[in-house]
């Protein structure tokens, strides 16, 4: 998988994978080929469900490794289904 995405706009690369995980509905990125906008669609809010339930139950963890391993576990989730199922937006 490239590390730099399609633009919805025109097609080139112009997106960082980086940039594309912290993208929200309301938050734009500008592609570096065109300068259009871009972002992601409200569902993609949906993709931070496993973050969401790692921070609830990371509580109940008792170790200290333990709360990391679930809020790593719950990150890296989040950002797998953020990179694969999520996709870019005209803004």
């Amino acid at each position: 998988m490239s590390s730099t995405l399609d633009c919805p706009h025109c097609g080139k690369q112009g997106i960082t994978l980086t940039r594309k995980i912290w993208l929200a509905p309301a938050a734009r990125a500008v592609c570096r080929t065109c300068g259009e906008k871009v972002s992601v669609p409200y569902t993609a809010m949906l993709a931070h469900v496993p973050l969401v339930v790692a921070i609830l139950l990371s509580p109940v963890a008792e170790p200290f490794w333990a709360k990391a391993a679930v809020l790593a576990a719950g990150f890296t989730l989040m950002s797998v289904v953020h990179m694969r199922w999520v996709p870019l937006a005209k803004r």
